[in-house]
């Protein structure tokens, strides 16, 4: 049997007894195809790179098993049938702990995850730090122009000392 790696995208509005029904099933199909679920991990509610079938978000699920190509081609199907799955990828994998070991690193403690969750609902943006923004980014530029101003004024005054010094040496010449 082969190790592979299943990552699937759930429409984010489904309930939880929704989700536990497809996760039922698609578990069903794999034990009936001769798969072995290894290692399940909920990625969680993530931002898509682009929008599909209307959602701007999806909950990422990430599945380690040992199949063949029998098991592949059931997924597969099952997927196809399924309205509720928005995408969803299978890879070989050489070796199923490294890589679940990899999955789990990526994903935070479910105390993390909830108390984040909490944070980012509580604080909302104001519009006075992007404002604060603004006016760094500005007083960044005047500052530039300074000392560009500078520059140009040292450059000039190094200049007019030089016509001056040539000036002077000219006369004694002339004396």
């Amino acid at each position: 049997m082969t190790g592979l790696e299943l990552v699937f995208i759930t429409d984010p509005a489904l309930s939880d007894k929704e989700l536990e029904s497809l996760q039922k099933n698609i578990k069903m199909s794999l034990s009936k195809s001769e798969g072995k679920l290894v290692h399940e991990y909920v990625w969680g509610r993530r931002r898509l790179a682009y929008e599909i079938e209307g959602n701007d978000f999806g909950v990422y699920h990430t599945w380690y098993f040992t199949g063949s190509g029998k098991t592949v081609d059931e997924l597969q199907r099952q997927f196809g049938y399924s309205d509720n799955v928005l995408r969803h990828q299978i890879v070989k994998v050489e070796d199923l702990d490294t890589e679940a070991a990899f999955m789990q690193s990526l994903i935070p403690p479910k105390e993390e995850r909830v108390e984040k969750e909490s944070s980012e609902e509580s604080s909302q943006p104001k519009q006075e730090p992007e404002k604060d923004v603004l006016a760094n980014s500005e007083n960044e530029k005047s500052d530039e122009e300074e000392q560009i101003e500078a520059e140009n004024q040292s450059e000039s005054d190094k200049e007019e000392s030089d016509s001056s010094a040539q000036e002077d040496d000219s006369e004694s010449l002339e004396a």
